[in-house]
């Protein structure tokens, strides 16, 4: 028996009802080459719920190890695709190692990959990590442990270990071939059902190295999942699931020519997109399908944005704010609903940059319409090996919180003369410059249940005891009719919770 896991994230603004994308494209892959493999995934938020105070991770925790003793599985790989489930990856491999010293633990996923000697140095419980893409590297490993053979003896490729204090790295393999991807399936899930969200990949990688991303440290060449396995994999993800809203995880979304095939299957589409590559006059015709409009906008001041390698020169910044403009303006002519993503505050950055976006935002917000938008901008944070971490540190006048790789490394003070507390109220200026419409508010309630709640505010007295899954409000279900009541209760949450829902991040992170 194999197991994978989803592990919690402390940062609750960005949860999404949706199964475990990466785990599912690992595990499909490896039940098609190895049938008689025995696999099966726990997602932790899913099957055992979101903590809400330490004694409610315990519990959860005790219930996982309960699920070893029965299951007994000989390896168990574990995904962290977010700096936001770092320390609580450590902490759970820590926990399974000292409840069974003999199971073979496994890492994968963006974090991993790039943080691999981090780990090693913070933990001796990972026995091996994946790095990069994860098919390949983990069908050996399990092909291995199906044997009786240890994995670190046969060097395989892609694959980081410690030994004897050092840390070894194999040779890199040439990228997975997309041609080669396996149809997807639920089956691995325990509750296939629970989830209002299917998550799909058209394609890996992207091209345009912006200086805050890490993409170019995974796959910075962008590769398209072959049309006729998307419509395959689409086809039978909607069979075995009652969600119909899909979200677009990709790094660059261009394949606007499936929409309508989307729309035959009933589905609402999420997806994310650059303001310069995606062309205006192609709203119109998805705007049936098109639930959520994303944009990495950032930032509308030039000297920001070329810092952030967004924009390449003068030219390219006024094709920038221009087709922004024209996609703002033809997304609400078609009612469709708006997400804006924004960062304040990045290094070097003045109160004339903030102000420029303030301006920006507002010029913006004439166009408003039903359909509505958010400005969802927060704070940077900046990480060792990124290339912001290394602009932060080649300026004597930017301070940040030097947290390392498992903190939370917000800049403090971006340039000279301006600091903190000046950032904090652009941010809530341009956030409170949103559109919060009826529609818009169903579509995130979809999708983003607790989007800009503060972490505390699902203990709140108003959220009945159905909503937990213990009598303590220790334990928060989303499963069900659980997240269906909590929903109908969002209105209210944001009417009480507002002044926090413009503050810093942090306010987000579950008490772990």
């Amino acid at each position: 028996m194999i197991l994978f896991i989803e592990p919690i994230s402390k940062n609750i603004d960005m949860y999404v009802p949706a199964y475990p994308l990466p785990i599912i494209e690992i595990a499909s892959f490896v039940k098609f080459n190895i049938p008689k493999v025995e696999i099966e995934i726990i997602s932790i938020p899913v099957d055992f719920g979101l903590p809400l105070t330490q004694h409610g991770k315990e519990q959860i925790y005790q219930e996982l190890l309960q699920n070893l003793s029965e299951i007994k599985p000989v390896g168990v790989g574990i995904s962290c695709t977010a700096i936001a489930q770092a320390e609580e990856v450590v902490h759970l491999c820590e926990l399974i190692k000292e409840y069974d010293p003999d199971i073979f633990i496994f890492l994968g996923g963006y974090f991993p990959t790039i943080y691999y000697e981090e780990i090693f140095a913070r933990t001796s419980a990972v026995d091996l990590i994946v790095i990069g893409e994860g098919e390949v590297p983990t069908l050996k490993i399990i092909e291995c442990l199906e044997k009786g053979k240890n994995p670190i003896t046969e060097y395989i490729p892609n694959l980081a270990w410690k030994k004897d204090g050092q840390i070894n790295v194999a040779k890199k393999n040439l990228r997975f071939d997309l041609n080669k991807k396996t149809l997807l399936s639920l089956e691995f899930l325990r509750y296939p059902m629970a989830y209002n969200i299917l998550p799909y990949a058209f394609s890996r990688g992207c091209p345009y190295q912006c200086n805050f991303c890490m993409e170019e440290f995974i796959r910075p060449i962008r590769k398209e999942v072959p049309p006729q396995i998307v419509r395959k994999d689409l086809m039978n993800l909607s069979l075995q699931s009652n969600a119909r809203t899909l979200l677009i995880s990709d790094a660059l979304f261009k394949s606007f020519e499936l929409f309508s095939f989307l729309q035959s299957l009933g589905m609402k589409v999420n997806f994310e997109t650059r303001c310069d590559t995606l062309d205006p006059c192609l709203i119109p015709q998805i705007a049936d399908s098109c639930g959520i409009l994303a944009l990495g906008f950032e930032s509308a001041s030039y000297n920001t944005l070329k810092r952030m390698n967004k924009v390449r020169d003068r030219v390219h910044y006024q094709k920038y704010i221009s087709n922004t403009t024209a996609i703002f303006k033809e997304a609400v002519r078609n009612e469709i609903p708006m997400v804006i993503f924004m960062i304040a505050g990045y290094p070097g950055d003045t109160e004339e940059d903030l102000e420029k976006s303030l301006n920006f935002a507002k010029e913006l917000s004439k166009n408003s319409g039903p359909g509505g938008h958010i400005f969802k901008i927060g704070e940077c944070r900046i990480y060792p090996k990124a290339k912001t971490y290394q602009l932060a540190m080649s300026s004597p006048d930017v301070i940040f919180d030097d947290d390392g790789v498992f903190g939370q490394n917000v800049v403090r003070q971006p340039s000279k003369d301006l600091n903190f507390e000046t950032v904090v109220a652009y941010m809530r200026e341009i956030f409170n410059l949103s559109n919060s419409t009826s529609k818009l508010q169903k579509t995130l309630l979809n999708m983003m249940p607790f989007f800009r709640l503060p972490a505390s505010a699902l203990r709140d007295d108003m959220i009945p005891d159905t909503c937990f899954s213990n009598n303590n409000k220790e334990i928060f279900s989303v499963k069900g009719e659980s997240l269906s009541t909590f929903r109908a209760l969002v209105p209210r949450l944001n009417e009480k919770y507002m002044k926090w829902m413009s503050d810093q991040r942090s306010v987000r992170d579950l008490p772990l």
